[in-house]
C-alpha cells in the first residue's frame, strides 16, 4: 500500500512545505465561502449557550459546570454544525480549534477570537482543498505573527521537548500513524502548567512532564510529530 511506503521516505521538512504549497494553490483558486459566515456565526451563538457538556468536557469525564465563554473546546466531534469551506469542523477543523484553545488562554485571553473569525481568516489564507485536508501549519504561524503574538516554530522532531522547556502554549500536529500518511494528520492545543503539559482536544485527560510523552500516549500509540509551534507568555523569542 502507498501511503505506508511514503513516510519512511518523506521528512518533516518536505512534509510541512508540501503542504504549504497546497495552502498557496487553494489561494490562487480564490473560492468564496462568504455564506458559511452567517451559518457559523448562528451555531456559535448556540454553543456559547450550551455550558457544562457538549463540545467542552471530554467523553467520559463528569459534566462540570463551565462556563462556555472560557472553557476550551475538547470535543471537535460535537461541531458537526461548523463549516470550513466545503467541509465540516468535527471532520477537518482540528487546526482552527487548536488557534481558538490557546488563544483563550494566552495572555488571560487578550487575543481571544470568535471561532467563526477564526474560520473565516483562514478560509481567506490556510486551508488544504477547499477545507477538507484542514489547514496548513505554516498559516497558523503566520496568522499568530500577524496578530503579534511571538512564534516559535520547529519542524525537528529532537527540539520538542527543548521548545516545551522554553514555553508554555503549543499547537502540535503529529501524523496519526507513523506508517500510513493516508491516516492523516491532528493538530491541538498543550498547555504547560508549571512543569506539566495537558493536551487538549486529542482524546487525552491525564496531565504529561513532555511533549514527547504527550505524543507516545495518544489514542493508537504510532502518532509521529511533525511540527510544533510553541508561544511563551513573555514575548521572547529562541531560535533551533
Amino acid at each position: 500500500m502507498i501511503g505506508k511506503k511514503i513516510p519512511g521516505k518523506l521528512n518533516n521538512r518536505t512534509v510541512v512545505n508540501f503542504i504549504d504549497r497546497m495552502r498557496w494553490v487553494e489561494k490562487r483558486i480564490r473560492r468564496n465561502f462568504s455564506a458559511n459566515d452567517v451559518t457559523n456565526r448562528q451555531a456559535f451563538d448556540r454553543l456559547m449557550e450550551t455550558p457544562s457538556h457538549g463540545a467542552f468536557v471530554l467523553a467520559g469525564m463528569k459534566s462540570r459546570e463551565l462556563s462556555p465563554k472560557t472553557a476550551l473546546i475538547e470535543r471537535q466531534s460535537e461541531l458537526r454544525d461548523m463549516s470550513l469551506g466545503k467541509s465540516t469542523l468535527d471532520y477537518s477543523g482540528c487546526e482552527v480549534i487548536a488557534v481558538y484553545n490557546m488563544l483563550l488562554r494566552y495572555d488571560g485571553g487578550s487575543f481571544k477570537v470568535p471561532l467563526p473569525d477564526l474560520i473565516e481568516t483562514f478560509e481567506n489564507d490556510g486551508i488544504l482543498r477547499a477545507g477538507r485536508f484542514g489547514v496548513s501549519p505554516k498559516a497558523i504561524v503566520d496568522y499568530l505573527r500577524l496578530i503579534g503574538i511571538t512564534v516559535n516554530f520547529t519542524m525537528d522532531e529532537t527540539d520538542l521537548d527543548v521548545l516545551g522547556y522554553f514555553c508554555d502554549h503549543f499547537i502540535l500536529t503529529v501524523m496519526n500513524d507513523k506508517d500510513d500518511i493516508f491516516r492523516q494528520v491532528h493538530t491541538f492545543y498543550i498547555k504547560k502548567d508549571g512543569m506539566h503539559f495537558t493536551a487538549h482536544n486529542a482524546g487525552l485527560s491525564m496531565r504529561y512532564f513532555s511533549i514527547s510523552e504527550i505524543i507516545k500516549a495518544l489514542p493508537g500509540g504510532r502518532a509521529k510529530a511533525i511540527c510544533l509551534i510553541g508561544v511563551k507568555e513573555e514575548q521572547e523569542e529562541h531560535v533551533l
